[in-house]
């Protein structure tokens, strides 16, 4: 399988933009432009077609693990703050 099949599920799977998706590699410290993610998510056999190597993929699954971690971290936050009690008069 091709790098470009798992960007290619990733995004579909978690319904993500082309802009999420470079925003993503981007967390992971590698800058990537709009222009060469739509290549990378084109179809094998479309003329824009470009083969998303090993490097590549790798920023963009460390940036979609910090991504994960941060929101669970946000969500955690928010679970455990306290409430108020509720006063009934």
């Amino acid at each position: 399988m091709l790098n470009n099949h798992v960007l290619r599920s990733v995004r579909y799977m978690l319904d993500l933009s082309d802009a999420q998706m470079v925003q993503i590699i981007k967390l992971a410290d590698l800058t990537v432009t709009q222009a060469e993610m739509v290549g990378w998510l084109k179809k094998d056999d479309e003329p824009e077609f470009r083969e998303c190597d090993d490097k590549v993929m790798g920023h963009f699954l460390n940036g979609l693990i910090f991504s994960v971690a941060v929101k669970m971290r946000i969500f955690r936050h928010r679970k455990s703050k306290p409430r108020s009690p509720i006063i009934l008069s």
